[in-house]
């Protein structure tokens, strides 16, 4: 018997594909982020930010996260902290920023979660395509995704610099659909955030989002969502086998190097 949050994909259309958010979905990389933000605004002689302020900043690229602890933490010295003090630190903020992430992630501090690679399997096993889009920049989400060995479940990725648009717009998942040769109701986007249910929403494709994310420090039942769950292994096992698809586009396919 499946979980009440998760009943209504019974209802759904024959879900044909399945898109994955990365950070607070499939990966815990809150030790990453803090770890390069300390960083970033000790480079900057800034005082420091703690994991809550981080953990409810993620989830709109790394651009909004570095402007929006900068700006915080200029106010917290006493400093000019509107729009035009935050542009001038952040050219080097950025750059600090991707040095002390490739320094985290040289220390492996990232985590998959629990429930996510027996629940990538039994999505594989099931017949379903996967691809990943977040809004993390392709020259940490690639690396990233190869350290943790959870390349090899996916088709390709779409980063949050692989299209001008990103989520919560739903460009980036119209995109991952068509790549895939199958239309979005058919498409689940798994995520665990706002951003990922309103990206979903727009696209047309149903969303199920899990409880252990981000989410910007809100609750997650407080999203409109087609369910909820606690792990991928539990929305994977919800999901019935794939009927074939004579539509799927062959060209989807591609190896762990050419994501």
């Amino acid at each position: 018997m499946h979980s009440p949050d998760l009943t209504r994909l019974a209802a759904l259309p024959g879900i044909q594909a399945v898109l994955l958010d990365l950070d607070g979905t499939l990966i815990d990389t809150l030790d990453e982020f803090e770890h390069a933000l300390g960083h970033m605004l000790a480079e900057l002689g800034l005082p420091g930010t703690d994991r809550h302020t981080i953990a409810v900043t993620i989830g709109k690229g790394s651009e909004h996260l570095v402007r929006t602890v900068l700006a915080r933490a200029l106010r917290a010295a006493a400093r000019p902290h509107d729009e035009a003090a935050v542009q001038a630190l952040f050219e080097r903020a950025m750059q600090v920023y991707f040095a002390g992430y490739d320094d985290a992630a040289s220390q492996h501090m990232a985590k998959v979660y629990p429930g996510v690679r027996e629940g990538l399997q039994a999505l594989a096993a099931k017949g379903l395509p996967m691809a990943i889009v977040t809004n993390k920049p392709g020259r940490l989400a690639r690396p990233l995704l190869a350290a943790t060995g959870l390349d090899g479940w996916v088709q390709f990725l779409y980063s949050g610099d692989s299209f001008e648009k990103r989520k919560p717009d739903p460009y980036p998942l119209l995109q991952a659909c068509a790549r895939l040769g199958v239309p979005p109701a058919q498409t689940l986007m798994i995520g665990d955030s706002r951003n990922d249910a309103l990206a979903a929403q727009a696209a047309g494709c149903p969303v199920v989002l899990l409880r252990y994310g981000f989410n910007h420090g809100e609750p997650i039942e407080t999203v409109a969502a087609d369910g909820y769950a606690d792990s991928i292994a539990e929305i994977a096992a919800a999901l019935p086998q794939r009927a074939p698809n004579h539509h799927a586009n062959s060209n989807a396919n591609a190896s762990p190097a050419s994501l």
